[in-house]
């Protein structure tokens, strides 16, 4: 039976003028990786469009010949670079206030810390990257615009997760077991990531201590809209053996007080900086 919380859009084709039905039914394939576990095999697939296999396994094989999906080691099927590719122009286009608003500060930690700055966004459960400040320095963390993360690791996911509100929080803290393990620091346990989160709401930025790549350490800070409603989030990060607990705790303050300026100049101007794309409970 198809999957009640993935509409097809391919659904009405045949009433439609001029609509290719194949070429719909394989963006529904597409649309259903948006959905955790972000990684589905042809049987999935299947089973959540309520589509033949052979359908299913074309749909598939065309969207991993046009870079949309990849394969992977298990049989199975998650996004690819076109897809990306495509999520970052989207992202960036309805996040255009927020990178505004923000780039003169990300210049700022960038200058103050000479790690890489990320601004993230938030997309329904996931972190999407918008913009970055790449480290001047020859040993750096390598970052990649568009790339999309789980909420349960890193320092901008995590300080994301700890402001949604109550329902979504819940509803991600039961998928954790579906969730990728980054390293053997990533949290595994629903109740020590609940601690984590309460602490990273007292304290106002979370820490990202090799739990997502075991050899880098970093600090993020939530961007709040104008209603208050965590939207995004900016953060700086190093390789472990440069960034030490002092070095950690000198960027905590400053990428809080980017955070806070970002927040406020967001509210000032009054927009929101990503319209239709944060999930709200």
């Amino acid at each position: 039976m198809r999957d009640a919380e993935t509409p097809p859009i391919a659904a009405s084709a045949d009433k439609v003028p001029y609509v290719i039905a194949s070429a719909l039914r394989t963006l529904d394939v597409l649309r259903a990786f948006a959905r955790p576990p972000h990684r589905l095999g042809l049987a999935e697939v299947t089973v959540r469009l309520g589509l033949e296999r052979n359908q299913a396994y074309r749909s598939l094989k065309t969207l991993e010949a046009a870079g949309f999906l990849v394969a992977t080691d298990d049989a199975r099927f998650e996004l690819g670079p076109a897809a990306a590719g495509l999520g970052t122009a989207a992202m960036r286009f309805h996040a255009t206030s927020v990178i505004d608003v923000a780039g003169p500060l990300l210049d700022h930690l960038s200058t103050e810390t000479r790690e890489t700055v990320h601004l993230f966004v938030l997309r329904g459960d996931r972190a999407v990257c918008v913009d970055r400040r790449e480290s001047p320095q020859s040993v750096r963390l390598v970052s990649i615009l568009g790339r999309s993360l789980p909420l349960h690791a890193g320092a901008v996911p995590k300080a994301m997760l700890a402001w949604l509100p109550d329902g979504q929080q819940r509803a991600l803290l039961e998928q954790l077991d579906e969730l990728p393990v980054f390293t053997e620091r990533t949290y595994r346990d629903a109740d020590a990531l609940t601690t984590e989160l309460a602490a990273i709401r007292e304290r106002g930025h979370s820490y990202s201590d090799e739990d997502f790549d075991a050899s880098a350490r970093g600090v993020g800070a939530p961007i709040f809209d104008a209603s208050g409603a965590v939207v995004a989030g900016v953060s700086v990060g190093g390789p472990s053996y440069r960034i030490d607990d002092a070095t950690l705790e000198r960027f905590a303050a400053l990428v809080r007080g980017a955070a806070h300026d970002i927040s406020r100049r967001l509210a000032q101007h009054a927009v929101d900086p990503i319209p239709a794309l944060v999930a709200r409970s």
